[in-house]
């Protein structure tokens, strides 16, 4: 027993140092170009709210775009979930799909 925990303390302290020699590194490295690509998100955020405000408060076009989800919606469930097959196609077209942007 006391040699198997000496064994995970050692495991433990190689870890550790590889975490604080490579991680570290390659954080202080990029910070500059994390907290750009942060500030970039926080900024295209505050911009889609305020579209979406803004285009939310025009009551004719909410009412039609309303209308064009609902048709979407139909139109999706027409084409792809009422029978087997067309539900057993999509769910391989998801996978294909995640499969591809994985790997």
């Amino acid at each position: 027993m006391l040699h198997n925990q000496s064994q995970m303390q050692d495991k433990i302290a190689q870890v550790k140092t590889f975490v604080n020699e490579n991680v570290s590194n390659e954080l202080l490295k990029n910070i500059g170009l994390s907290t750009a690509i942060l500030f970039v998100v926080i900024v295209a955020q505050l911009l889609i709210h305020e579209v979406v405000a803004v285009v939310d408060a025009i009551p004719v076009f909410n009412g039609i775009m309303e209308i064009v989800g609902l048709v979407t919606f139909i139109n999706f469930t027409r084409n792809n979930l009422l029978t087997g097959e067309q539900r057993t196609a999509l769910v391989e077209k998801v996978k294909n799909t995640y499969n591809s942007v994985v790997a």
